[in-house]
């Protein structure tokens, strides 16, 4: 799908590598009984926000490692080598993709467009069924240093996402709203920055397909790795299809922590 014929394009992206994937158990061992945090391995942040609620609002809500932060960074930088401009920008309410989104845009020389956080893009609810996150409000984001629109009236709030038995269907008619009412209220080219599932969730429909089966949803999340991007295009004809990114996809091997102590032997 050639340039000359598109009228729009909607850049998808999924956060980056996020600690409690990669680390598991985390916030016990990293912080102390005044809750400080302390860093255990190289790969973990640097610092980390103090949350309302202490370490504990990390647990369904946590930052990104370093080399997460690395890989948003080199999608930005991937996306200013390939001349991509974007419009408007929003994102997930999450930690992990907030900061996606900021080193992303930083990257591609675009901080100056504020990050709109729209609830709406969350994940799917029926993996939050025992609670959901306590994500930081917009005066937390903005008080640490994150570009984040204070005036943006979200789609959905985080009232409206209180159906922890979302079916499958439900998921995809929620983002399939969310990215609609943006498509029609902001012109220009829009950058979403969501999770695994939003690739799919916020495109599957608006290239003229159904919600897929739950099953189905969960055999495509898994292939939609850290910092990946999906790219939809809306054509002369108003209608829209996924279209090749103009910049290659990102992988790099796994790295284990390596204990001295295996020296000893």
């Amino acid at each position: 799908m050639g340039d000359m014929t598109c009228l729009r394009k909607l850049f998808i992206m999924r956060h980056a590598e996020r600690v409690d994937f990669t680390f598991g158990a985390w916030i016990p061992s990293c912080f102390d009984k005044e809750g400080n945090f302390i860093r255990k391995n190289l790969n973990m942040p640097l610092s980390v926000p103090k949350r309302k609620g202490g370490p504990l609002d990390f647990f369904k809500d946590c930052p990104l490692t370093r080399v997460g932060l690395l890989q948003a960074t080199l999608t930005g930088e991937a996306m200013k080598l390939s001349g991509v401009k974007f419009s408007h920008v929003f994102c997930s309410p999450s930690l992990r993709c907030v900061e996606t989104c900021t080193n992303a845009l930083k990257a591609s020389e675009q901080m100056h467009l504020p990050i709109n956080i729209e609830p709406g893009l969350f994940e799917w609810l029926s993996w939050y069924r025992d609670g959901m996150p306590k994500w930081m409000s917009l005066e937390e984001l903005k008080s640490y240093g994150f570009n984040v629109s204070m005036d943006y009236q979200p789609i959905l709030t985080p009232m409206d996402l209180m159906n922890t038995k979302e079916s499958s269907e439900e998921y995809y008619n929620r983002n399939y709203l969310v990215t609609t009412k943006l498509l029609e209220k902001y012109p220009g080219n829009l950058f979403f920055v969501a999770h695994a599932a939003s690739l799919d969730t916020c495109s599957r429909q608006l290239t003229g397909k159904p919600p897929r089966k739950e099953q189905d949803l969960l055999t495509i999340v898994p292939k939609a790795t850290y910092a990946s991007v999906a790219l939809v295009e809306q054509q002369a004809d108003g209608m829209w299809h996924l279209a090749d990114p103009p910049f290659p996809p990102l992988m790099h091997t796994n790295n284990a922590s390596f204990d001295w102590r295996t020296l000893l032997d």
